[in-house]
């Protein structure tokens, strides 16, 4: 389980997005990638899984080039980007198995992990529209379909947006159950949640790596996440 990105910048005309951004990361666990809105956040993930093209930099999942052999990378890991969002007119069943098709999965084992996760995340009927779900209902199918295949990396991007305090509940549960086996990297920027639930951090602003550490070291060094979170990044 690795996820190894070097030197990656995206531009948009004279404007620098993420400017020459490495991290490398193996092993289990949940890698938190905390900074401001607008910070890159979405950006990088989004390159992680082949929906924007990097300006330079290369992208590596378990080994694959992204932008070489995106459909290898992404069947080695579950996503849940802040778009695009499952098809509107779908309904939840047919999202959920859309998904499961992609990743290879029997029918047999489609239905068992729909059943699974539909218990396991408290999904709303399978026969529900996606468009007439609220968000927090669609990011847990966005979830749901993220795990039907149970990939060893998992890319989530501010997961917990639009769930209310009990689905918080639930999702810090959940993610901290998969961590046991899988890979996480999580972007926020809610200093709580991330603490709650991550073993190491890596801080963003302005499209560039300003720090990467344990949680354990952060809380140590700066008396407090939140603290580390203002002297690192700033008001």
């Amino acid at each position: 389980m690795e996820i190894d990105i070097k030197n990656l910048t995206k531009r948009y005309g004279s404007k620098v997005v993420l400017d020459n951004v490495s991290f490398k990361h193996n092993g289990k666990g949940i890698i938190g990638y905390l900074g401001p809105n607008g910070a890159g956040k979405t950006t990088t993930f989004k390159i992680l899984t082949g929906l924007l093209r990097p300006t330079s930099g290369s992208v590596y999942v378990n080994g694959f080039d992204v932008t070489k052999n995106l459909k290898s990378a992404l069947l080695n890991m579950g996503t849940v980007i802040e778009s695009p969002e499952p098809d509107r007119m779908q309904t939840v069943i047919e999202a959920l198995r859309m998904s499961a098709e992609f990743r290879g999965l029997s029918k047999k084992e489609s239905n068992r992990q729909i059943e699974k996760y539909q218990k396991l995340l408290d999904l709303p009927p399978q026969n529900s529209r996606i468009g007439r779900l609220s968000k927090g209902q669609r990011q847990r199918v966005s979830l749901a379909a993220a795990l039907l295949s149970e990939p060893p990396i998992l890319i989530l991007d501010e997961p917990t947006s639009g769930l209310d305090p009990a689905e918080r509940a639930k999702f810090k549960k959940l993610v901290l159950s998969l961590k046991k086996d899988r890979l996480i990297l999580i972007s926020s920027h809610v200093i709580q949640e991330i603490k709650e639930v991550c073993d190491s951090i890596i801080f963003i602003n302005n499209g560039k790596i300003l720090k990467e550490d344990t949680v354990r070291n952060l809380q140590k060094k700066y008396k407090g996440l939140e603290k580390a979170y203002l002297k690192i990044v700033g008001e």
